[in-house]
């Protein structure tokens, strides 16, 4: 997880945005906004950015707490 794209990610690209650069990305294999060679990792950026996203709009949160609370989520599931 690339904290520094994931948070460039959220704050500047709707969720809508972030879901149809997922669905762009896995039908042509083309990224609508780069952030990693890796193509899993781009993937996983733009998901996480969207989960991101989400939990800002819905919580009226900042990027950093969003980020924050979705790390937390992740470290619950892999514990």
């Amino acid at each position: 997880m690339d904290a520094k794209n994931i948070k460039e990610l959220a704050s500047n690209h709707s969720f809508e945005e972030l879901q149809k650069f997922a669905d762009t990305f896995e039908s042509t294999g083309i990224a609508p906004v780069k952030t990693s060679e890796d193509p899993g990792d781009q993937m996983s950026d733009y998901l996480m950015a969207a989960e991101v996203r989400f939990f800002m709009d819905e919580n009226k949160l900042t990027v950093q707490e969003a980020l924050r609370e979705f790390s937390k989520r992740v470290r619950g599931v892999l514990k």
